[in-house]
């Protein structure tokens, strides 16, 4: 079975939001169509990375968020 990614389009505008306003994190070109797996496992990858700020991984843990639908805590 293939999983399909639907977002509306408040969150693709906040996926493109963040490729905007970030510095430090490479937010590959079809991120908005990734599966939510995909984009969790990025996020990890992401908060690992020595390179990526505080605030654009913030700022990158809230969009997934948003588009995902998980509440903050």
């Amino acid at each position: 079975m293939t999983e399909v990614n639907t977002i509306s389009v408040e969150e693709a505008t906040a996926v493109a939001r963040l490729r905007m306003n970030t510095t430090t994190l490479d937010i590959p070109k079809d991120f908005d169509r990734w599966s939510p797996d995909d984009m969790s496992d990025w996020l990890e990858r992401t908060e690992d990375d020595p390179d990526v700020s505080d605030t654009d991984f913030y700022e990158a843990q809230q969009t997934v968020h948003r588009v995902l639908g998980v509440e903050d805590a």
